[in-house]
């Protein structure tokens, strides 16, 4: 589905959610103008862009309003349904920004040559993550080789912690990760969406799934009653946990008074007000070195994955 009838069909739902502000703009016409800004992100919840909308809203008319002595004109937010929507969306040149982690993120870099990574954003209290395996207290499963044969539940297609990172750790160790119903010797792994990292924890718990993996911040926000019957047997390495990335070739007239708007938001009650709306951000800062590095060692490492 093209960017443009997405607009058009939540362009009512826009309206009767946040008003006519100014971050609200019609972009029935097409794609924006050459002074637009638009900011794109995938959809949390199938079949629901208002939940997005509602989120991110406050934002871009607080962007809008810091940006009020520019020319620029931040337009209406852009809500895939998954990653393949918004590849084809950025592909076209249709999105200026991006909200994602890192590994959508960096695939999405790499399969369209259209965006880059250019800040990091706190979500949840975290700047970096890991993801942790666990399984019941009483499992057998002591360590990753023992999930050969198992089944694992994950969150959704387009996780970072609970979906990408998995399966590039077991892949890792030897193992193969694939769709239940799907095994094609008895020691793959056999995964399942589960839709949310609670209902990972309870299918673990309840046996509908041997062992399961999301990140350390999902964990401690996991009821401790349920946590006491679940066991962490693995842990990966932190990663970045949120990314900003933008268009390769938008005009530095553009990108820079946004980075700069975007950067300072944290420093006041309103803008921190809004980041938190913004699904659970804290703020938004440039990479350190060290962060670069890391980026450059997961693009890597994709690049040598096929698409």
């Amino acid at each position: 589905m093209s960017l443009e009838m997405v607009t058009a069909r939540f362009l009512l739902v826009l309206g009767l959610l946040l008003g006519t502000g100014s971050a609200w703009t019609d972009a029935s016409g097409g794609s924006p103008t050459p002074a637009g800004f638009r900011i794109g992100v995938i959809s949390e919840r199938s079949g629901a862009p208002s939940h997005a909308i509602a989120q991110y809203g406050p934002m871009l008319d607080y962007l809008q309003d810091a940006l009020r002595h520019t020319e620029i004109a931040v337009s209406e937010l852009a809500v895939a349904e998954h990653l393949e929507e918004m590849r084809g969306w950025i592909a076209a040149g249709q999105i200026d920004a991006l909200f994602e982690s890192l590994i959508p993120s960096l695939k999405l870099e790499i399969e369209t040559a259209r965006i880059r990574p250019r800040l990091l954003v706190w979500r949840k209290g975290q700047r970096v993550y890991r993801t942790l395996f666990f399984t019941r207290q009483d499992s057998p499963i002591r360590q990753l080789q023992d999930l050969r044969g198992r089944s694992l539940a994950v969150e959704s297609a387009r996780s970072t912690s609970a979906f990408f990172l998995p399966k590039l750790t077991l892949e890792a160790w030897g193992m193969h990760l694939r769709p239940e119903g799907s095994r094609r010797s008895p020691e793959d792994i056999l995964y399942s969406f589960a839709g949310s990292e609670l209902n990972q924890a309870y299918w673990v718990e309840r046996g509908k799934a041997d062992a399961g993996a999301f990140n350390d911040g999902d964990w401690t926000r996991t009821p401790r009653t349920l946590r006491k019957r679940l066991r962490i047997f693995h842990r990966t390495p932190p990663l970045l946990r949120y990314l900003l990335s933008f268009r390769t070739d938008l005009p530095a007239s553009i990108r820079e008074p946004v980075e700069a708007a975007l950067l300072a938001m944290h420093k006041d009650a309103a803008g921190r007000g809004t980041l938190t709306r913004a699904s659970r951000i804290t703020r938004i800062e440039p990479f350190t070195d060290a962060d670069r590095a890391q980026l450059e060692t997961w693009r890597a490492r994709l690049a040598d994955r096929p698409h």
